[in-house]
């Protein structure tokens, strides 16, 4: 499981601190980076706040993926628009986003991106990315 980089609001890091992670699984559910053709995998992203300011935040999270084939020109971010995970006052997240549409042959390089809205629908910077790593899909 990779760990990524998480900006929270600039308040103390008692007050509102978070950590953010993924990792790609194969249809069994096991760590994967290289798939055989046609087969769907399954970036797990993690993410976590801590601080006394948790249970007061409210707004949306929106959470993609970047997918960067190396070296081609096969590159999109899934899903399309983010998903949208509303703040529910607890710590913990977990979301499933499924790549269906990696081609035969190719390697991709995978980013999972969160960012948050407050309730407004206001940018703000809180959230976070993990470099998830490289997926090589076998001919």
């Amino acid at each position: 499981m990779a760990s990524g980089t998480f900006q929270s609001l600039p308040v103390p890091t008692t007050a509102l601190d978070g950590r953010i992670s993924a990792i790609v699984l194969d249809p069994d559910g096991n760590p994967a980076d290289v798939v055989n053709k046609g087969t769907a995998v399954t970036v797990r992203v993690d993410w976590n706040l801590t601080g006394f300011l948790v249970p007061l935040l409210a707004g949306t999270w929106n959470l993609h993926i970047s997918v960067d084939e190396i070296g081609g020109t096969h590159d999109f971010n899934q899903p399309q628009p983010p998903e949208s995970v509303p703040l529910n006052g607890n710590p913990d997240y977990r979301r499933d986003i499924v790549l269906t549409t990696l081609q035969a042959g190719r390697t991709y390089s995978l980013v999972a991106s969160l960012t948050y809205r407050n309730p407004v629908g206001t940018p703000a910077p809180l959230g976070g990315y993990v470099n998830v790593g490289t997926v090589n899909v076998l001919l």
